[in-house]
């Protein structure tokens, strides 16, 4: 600063105004002894005309002294009008210097001068940024880097000063904990224990998830995925089909809701005759349940010729199985088959006329239209058929027409044969008659013969009247009075009466 004073000085002065002079290094003297007075040729001071306007220098006029633009003694320097006290050489002729208590040259202040305050010995306004920590400053590095541990202001980098430093996540400049930015200038997080606003619910800084607050910083409830106290499981899904249900309970059989690949049906009930057993087992035949409106019964076992089959119906005839009490069951509506409708095998008497059988009528009666032995009535078989139609007055089950039944009506004169055997005493009948030989329609008597009885005349005649002629060895000699031709005589043989 001097020497650019110093310059000027030379250029207002002219090189001249300089000769004899020396410098000191800090201003001009003619000695080289610090003193900046200027003299003359003759040894006299000379005298400024003008003065300075400022200082307390003397004028001396002509007569010398400071400011007559002469080094005289005791002056350091002497520019004669251009003594300014913000100049190169004051008004006390003095060369300007950093600490005379002379704001001059390109000083901002003076340190020395007691009116100015932080007035650096370098003769600059202290101010943030010289480099210089000055009153009020905590520090002072000299540049304009506020990533350092000195801001540009002047004061020591810190968390909270709004502007991150080495060492810092984050500095929001405030002491808000429930933004992005918390104490220790930390960014906010899960279990930093500050609750963030709007994206966290809770923060307890803790590792325990099944406290108030989970580790998720969420909503401490079910389906946060986060077991906390009160659950038996959180998976964090909307899925009710998988092992862990939204109302976060371990599934089970019976809770209402179908575990896929476990459970097949839950109906939440403990009612095994709807559709789903309380096993979560979709109800079937053969589980020991009936099933409302589905089943009959359900006895849980193979059996079929129980009270209840393996269709879950009731034993019944026509189900196709013997069941106690059956005799047989083809499960058929057919009555004529070998089982009857009523699962009885089918006999003559059912009343059903199966193969076989010319009739059944069902009933234990012999005197009706069909025996007992499921053959139809008819004469000769020995049965009376006299109800139902029936017109047999007889039946003594031969073909005999000479004894009291004949043709199943029971023989009587006029019949048109000759009833001569068993309690039978006809001659003849109609037709029915010894050969030539007349009969009484209406007697059944022969005549044309005495006393005739049969085949035959009186006893011992055999007169040729016609009469026995047809009398051999071969007719009954019952009939004759035990008389017989040809001196045979009348022998009992097998039941009949014969001539031997």
């Amino acid at each position: 600063m001097m020497n650019q004073r110093f310059l000027a000085f030379l250029g207002v002065l002219g090189l001249g105004a300089l000769v004899g002079c020396t410098f000191n290094g800090v201003g001009l003297g003619a000695d080289g002894s610090g003193s900046d007075a200027t003299s003359d040729t003759s040894g006299q001071s000379s005298t400024s005309t003008s003065g300075p306007s400022t200082g307390t220098g003397t004028d001396t006029g002509s007569m010398g002294g400071c400011g007559d633009g002469k080094l005289d003694a005791g002056e350091e320097c002497d520019n004669g009008s251009l003594n300014a006290d913000d100049g190169y050489c004051t008004t006390m002729c003095k060369i300007a210097f950093c600490g005379d208590g002379l704001k001059n040259g390109n000083e901002s202040c003076d340190y020395a001068d007691p009116s100015v305050m932080g007035c650096t010995m370098e003769c600059k306004l202290a101010s943030c940024g010289d480099g210089k920590v000055d009153a009020g400053e905590e520090c002072d590095d000299g540049n304009d880097d506020d990533t350092d541990s000195c801001l540009s202001t002047c004061i020591n980098a810190a968390c909270g000063d709004n502007i991150v430093q080495s060492g810092e996540e984050c500095d929001d400049g405030n002491q808000d904990n429930t933004d992005a930015c918390v104490d220790g200038c930390k960014v906010a997080t899960c279990g930093d224990t500050y609750v963030q606003a709007g994206v966290e619910v809770c923060d307890d800084g803790n590792d325990v998830n099944d406290d108030g607050c989970p580790n998720s910083c969420a909503n401490a409830n079910c389906g946060n995925g986060t077991k906390e106290a009160g659950e038996e499981c959180d998976d964090g899904n909307g899925d009710d089909g998988d092992a862990c249900t939204i109302q976060c309970k371990l599934a089970k059989c019976g809770d209402g809701k179908v575990q896929v690949g476990v459970e097949a049906c839950d109906d939440g009930n403990a009612d095994n005759s709807d559709g789903c057993l309380d096993t979560c087992v979709e109800a079937s035949c053969g589980d020991g349940f009936a099933q409302v409106g589905v089943e009959e019964c359900d006895d849980a076992n193979q059996v079929n010729t129980d009270t209840c089959t393996n269709t879950c119906k009731k034993a019944k005839c026509g189900d196709t199985f013997v069941q106690m009490g059956e005799e047989c069951d083809d499960g058929n509506q057919v009555n004529t088959d070998t089982c009857t409708n009523a699962c009885k095998k089918a006999v003559c008497g059912d009343g059903f006329v199966q193969m076989g059988e010319a009739c059944d009528d069902g009933n234990k009666m012999e005197n009706d239209a069909c025996l007992n032995s499921c053959v139809k009535s008819t004469c000769g078989d020995g049965k009376v058929w006299n109800t139902a139609g029936g017109m047999e007055e007889c039946d003594d089950q031969n073909m005999n027409d000479h004894d009291d039944c004949v043709a199943c009506r029971n023989a009587k004169c006029g019949d048109g044969k000759l009833w001569n055997q068993g309690n039978g005493n006809e001659e003849c009948d109609q037709n029915d008659k010894p050969a030539s030989t007349v009969c009484n329609n209406a007697t059944c008597v022969v005549t044309g013969c005495a006393s005739n009885k049969g085949n035959c005349d009186m006893p011992g005649d055999y007169s040729g009247n016609g009469c026995e002629t047809s009398l051999t060895t071969d007719m009954d000699c019952g009939m004759c009075g035990n008389e017989c031709m040809m001196s045979k005589t009348c022998q009992l043989d097998m039941g009949m009466y014969v001539c031997k």
